[in-house]
């Protein structure tokens, strides 16, 4: 039982703390209405983060926090001015003329400035009971300016100017207060540069005392630009092009240019196309391309569609001959300079991305892919239907953490020596893969300035595409794999199959486009 009274007196205690600083801030708050001075004032006491600051209707107050003073004009701070007892009209405020202190006049009609009165209780409040180290920070030296304990003199320049308004006026008038001796001679400030005498004072923004401008807080900014700096730095050192440890550049090893380039396949450099279908085949593959031909491939006849093979150079005169032949009935097979052969496929495809740049860089979709694939046509045409705004982005099997593989028996194999990181980055397996064409000219020049890597997809579209930051999309509609044929309500929703032999594609072509599969929507 008394935990429980404990604990509820205890709940209570907020709620009293803020009621005490209410009725504390209710009872201590100056009067800044009243034209009568502050007790702390009368009393001759001071808070040492406060400073005497003039209102404009005559009255004076303590302020503490920030403050807002006016610049001090060169006058102010050469000559100092006694303080008159007759207040300022209202129209004595920033951006109006201030008294002439060797006169003894004020330059506003019917406004009289007496040099001899000064304000006895506003000056006593702050020389009583002052050391001479406080009362030389009130000086108007540089060295004032850094003083945080002490509070500023009560001079022209600081009191009354600063604000275009005179000090309250007093019932007897006294003699002004004594300085206390200056230990030493303060130094001249240097005068700030002169002011058209009708244009509106700047306020400064004071932070401490009062007595100090303090510089822009610039340092906070500086770092966070220093941190993303260091951080783009540090994330740009893990690109994995940077683990690429051959000696070779791939434009040192690639020979550019097209023996049979047939730039008759792009009309108006691809403007009307829909899609460019480029299939990279070996110059003896002449079955693989006639089976291509015969089933998926007919969709070139279509005039948004073009398909074509890319083809290297061949040191065999018969294989030559046959693909000459082969061209001049077909007119499809594109062939390049770079010899052609398994270990050379990054320069096939590099080929393939200088056609493209070269004779038709106005289609706005590319599809790269092998001459042992099927492609379902009709969904990748209304795949790329769906995709018709897409900008800077390629499609197709994401690859996500494949290690390279050390085993020197694999095709695949990859030494430490080649690539020394132990993880690829994410990149679309080669078999197919499809990308906006506003990405060849970039991945084609930032590729040939890349050492040399026999993997043609891990190193254009992974370690390339991940340093030019491009969009890689994987989607399970481009399967890059051998799959089972028997079910054609899977091949429907298939791009990309692998694998796939002469007669196999007879059989997929029939079934997925005679119309007699009956499959479940979605």
């Amino acid at each position: 039982m008394g935990c429980l009274q404990l604990r509820r007196w205890l709940s209570f205690l907020p709620a009293a703390f803020v009621v005490y600083l209410l009725l504390h801030y209710l009872v201590y708050q100056p009067d800044l209405s009243s034209p009568q001075q502050s007790p702390l004032i009368d009393e001759g006491l001071a808070r040492p983060n406060e400073s005497v600051v003039g209102v404009a209707g005559g009255s004076r107050s303590l302020q503490s926090g920030p403050r807002v003073l006016l610049p001090l004009t060169p006058q102010e701070l050469s000559v100092p001015t006694p303080l008159s007892e007759e207040p300022l009209p209202a129209e004595a405020s920033p951006g109006g003329r201030r008294p002439d202190a060797s006169s003894g006049t004020s330059q506003l009609p019917g406004v009289t400035v007496n040099q001899g009165a000064a304000v006895a209780a506003p000056q006593a409040a702050i020389t009583k009971g002052s050391s001479p180290a406080s009362s030389s920070s009130s000086s108007l030296s540089p060295s004032s300016s850094n003083s945080s304990s002490s509070p500023p003199s009560l001079s022209a320049g600081q009191g009354g100017a600063g604000n275009g308004a005179a000090p309250p006026s007093q019932s007897q008038a006294q003699p002004p207060a004594q300085p206390q001796a200056q230990p030493h001679a303060p130094a001249q400030p240097q005068a700030p540069p002169q002011v058209p005498p009708h244009a509106p004072a700047q306020p400064v923004v004071v932070q401490g005392t009062g007595s100090a401008v303090q510089p822009k807080q610039t340092a906070t900014k500086k770092t966070a630009v220093v941190r993303k700096t260091n951080t783009l730095a540090s994330s740009s050192s893990l690109l994995a092009i940077n683990f690429l440890k051959g000696k070779q550049k791939l434009g040192e090893r690639y020979e550019s240019g097209f023996s049979v380039p047939h730039e008759e396949l792009c009309l108006d450099n691809g403007r009307e196309l829909k899609i460019l279908v480029l299939i990279t085949s070996a110059p003896d593959h002449q079955k693989h391309r006639l089976a291509v031909r015969q089933t998926w491939g007919h969709f070139g006849v279509r005039r948004d569609v073009v398909l074509a093979f890319m083809v290297g150079r061949t040191l065999n005169s018969d294989t030559q001959a046959n693909l000459d032949r082969e061209n001049d009935l077909y007119g499809d097979i594109i062939q390049a300079n770079f010899i052609d052969h398994y270990s050379n496929l990054t320069l096939k495809t590099i080929s393939m991305f200088e056609w493209v740049k070269t004779y038709c860089s106005e289609s706005h979709f590319v599809l790269k892919t092998d001459d042992d694939m099927f492609i379902n046509m009709p969904l990748l045409i209304s795949f790329v239907d769906s995709k018709s705004t897409e900008q800077r982005v390629l499609y197709g099997r994401m690859a996500k953490g494949w290690k390279p593989i050390r085993n020197k028996k694999s095709k695949y194999y990859i030494d430490a020596g080649t690539y020394s990181r132990t993880r690829y980055p994410d990149f679309l397996t080669g078999p197919a893969y499809l990308f906006t064409s506003d990405v060849v000219e970039d991945i084609y020049h930032k590729t040939l300035d890349t050492t040399f890597f026999p993997l043609e997809d891990v190193l254009v579209t992974g370690i390339v595409g991940e340093s030019l930051r491009l969009r890689r999309v994987g989607d399970s509609r481009f399967r890059n794999e051998k799959i089972k044929l028997t079910d054609t309500c899977s091949l429907l929703k298939t791009v990309s199959i692998h694998m796939v032999k002469y007669e196999e594609q007879f059989d997929i072509y029939k079934r997925t486009l005679d119309g007699k599969a009956k499959c479940k929507a979605g």
